[in-house]
């Protein structure tokens, strides 16, 4: 690569050599000789085409689980939610180990006990990153509240629990939730104590959520935060 001084027009092309223009100054370098064809079929290409094939699959599969969830993960920070969830999934290809790669997939990864490990206090707001001290016994969770960040504004805290069955190779979901317990932040209890819906179908992996959203209670019920980026959706196992 050199850079020139050109006055005045000047060829894009001399020879096997390409010339632009950057910054004020005429840049001239050789051809790639990258084309769409050779991405396609060279074996110069063959790992970017593995890296996109998986890639792709993730990006799918992330969109049919969030699709799943899309009545809970926060709107406010859509974008943040998409590329964490899709660069996590995409962390846990190493625990394929059947496939080469290239043709590595989620539903092999995740059938091992060291990917479904790596997903276990997953946050889907990765701008609320809480540590929830808790524990699921007999189907029954049991938390403490003392990390919970509370907004400003808020009066009272909803909790959820929810039962998620998601298929990653057909991408079929089922979903199962409990009812909102409210509790007011002015007297917040130091645990609060949750029972896990039961599902009925085992297809897919099976997920338990907790989901911590922020309100304001009038006379005429509980008002959620217009802005919800301050909510918790996290995998407790």
């Amino acid at each position: 690569m050199a850079k020139v001084t050109v006055e005045g027009k000047f060829p894009r092309r001399i020879g096997d050599y390409v010339l632009y223009s950057l910054e004020d100054q005429i840049i001239i370098r050789a051809k790639s000789g990258f084309t769409s064809e050779a991405l396609k079929t060279s074996p110069k290409y063959a790992k970017s085409r593995n890296n996109a094939s998986e890639f792709g699959r993730i990006s799918t599969s992330c969109k049919a689980l969030r699709l799943a969830l899309r009545d809970y993960l926060p709107k406010k920070n859509n974008l943040l939610v998409v590329n964490s969830l899709t660069k996590k999934m995409r962390a846990l290809l190493v625990f394929d180990t059947e496939s080469d790669s290239g043709d590595r997939t989620l539903a092999r990864a995740l059938k091992t006990t060291e990917a479904q490990k790596e997903l276990k206090g997953y946050h889907f707001n990765p701008e609320i990153v809480t540590s929830l001290d808790y524990t699921i016994i007999n189907n029954q969770l049991k938390f403490i509240t003392d990390t919970i960040v509370i907004p400003d504004g808020t009066t009272s805290v909803g909790c959820t629990l929810l039962a998620l069955a998601f298929d990653f190779e057909t991408f079929a979901s089922a979903l199962c939730e409990s009812a909102i317990d409210f509790y007011d932040v002015a007297a917040l209890p130091d645990f609060i104590s949750l029972e896990v819906p039961k599902i009925d179908t085992t297809n897919g992996v099976l997920f338990t959520l907790l989901v911590l959203a922020f309100y304001f209670k009038t006379e005429g019920g509980y008002v959620p935060l217009e802005d919800d980026r301050s909510n918790v959706v996290m995998i407790l196992a």
